[in-house]
C-alpha cells in the first residue's frame, strides 16, 4: 500500500476531534460539571481567536515568499472560491470584513453550532492536504501549516463539546472525498500555491466568522 493510500484510509483527525469515548456521547448522566452556554461559547471564541492569531503570525511572510505579493495585492489578484469549501452563501463575508447586523440578528445558537462544526471540518480536509504536500516536497512552511491544522482541531473540539453539552447531533462527518483528486495531485507549483492560498484564506475567513457569530450570540446570552 502506498503512502497516499495509507493516508487516505486513515481516520481523519477532524472526526471526533476531542477523542471522546462512545459512552461519553448523549448519556446526559456523566459525573462532570455541566458548562453553561455562556462558558461554552466563550471557549469556542477563545480557541478560534487563538487559531486566527497563529495563522496571522505567518500569513504575511507566507504571502511574500510564495507569491512575491503583499496581502492586499494577493486578495485582489486571487479571488477564486472552491465549491467544496464554505462559500459566500454559507459565510457571507470576505476576509477582514464584518458580518452584517441583519445576518447576526437572525442567528439561532443550535444551528450556528452545527453549521460551524461542518464548516471547520471542511477546512480541515484542505489543510490536511497542504500539510501532506509541504511534507512530501519539503517546503518551508510545513511546521506552520502543521500547527495550523492542530489549532483548527482545538476549535473543532470546543465546538464538539458545545454540541454534546447541548445534546445536539452534528451532521455526518465530512469525508476526504469532498476534495477531488484534481485538487490533490497538482504537479504545477503555481496552481498548487494558488490552491493552498485559497484554502488558507478561506480558513482564516471561517475563523473570523466563528469569532463574530459566537461573540454575538454570547453577548445575547449576557444581556
Amino acid at each position: 500500500m502506498t503512502l497516499e493510500d495509507r493516508r487516505m484510509r486513515s481516520t481523519p483527525k477532524w472526526v471526533n476531534p476531542c477523542g471522546l469515548a462512545a459512552e461519553d456521547f448523549g448519556t446526559g448522566d456523566l459525573d462532570v460539571v455541566q458548562l453553561t452556554d455562556s462558558q461554552l461559547l466563550h471557549q469556542v471564541v477563545v480557541q478560534a481567536k487563538t487559531a486566527l492569531m497563529h495563522a496571522e503570525l505567518f500569513r504575511d511572510d507566507y504571502a511574500r515568499r510564495t507569491f512575491k505579493l503583499d496581502l492586499a495585492n494577493l486578495y485582489s489578484t486571487f479571488e477564486d472560491h472552491y465549491d467544496w469549501l464554505p462559500g459566500p452563501n454559507e459565510i457571507p463575508k470576505e476576509l477582514g470584513k464584518q458580518l452584517s447586523q441583519e445576518y447576526l440578528n437572525n442567528l439561532q445558537l443550535d444551528t450556528a453550532l452545527i453549521d460551524a462544526y461542518e464548516y471547520m471540518q471542511k477546512y480541515a480536509v484542505g489543510l490536511e492536504q497542504i500539510v501532506w504536500d509541504q511534507e512530501d516536497l519539503q517546503l518551508e512552511f510545513h511546521d506552520q501549516f502543521m500547527h495550523t491544522e492542530y489549532k483548527l482541531l482545538s476549535v473543532l473540539c470546543e465546538l464538539q463539546v458545545a454540541l454534546m453539552e447541548r445534546q445536539l447531533s452534528s451532521r455526518p462527518d465530512v469525508t476526504r472525498d469532498i476534495m477531488k483528486s484534481e485538487y490533490r495531485s497538482i504537479s504545477s507549483e503555481t496552481f498548487r500555491n494558488l490552491r493552498d492560498w485559497v484554502i488558507f484564506r478561506d480558513y482564516m475567513n471561517g475563523l473570523e466568522y466563528v469569532v463574530q457569530v459566537f461573540e454575538h450570540l454570547h453577548r445575547g446570552l449576557q444581556s
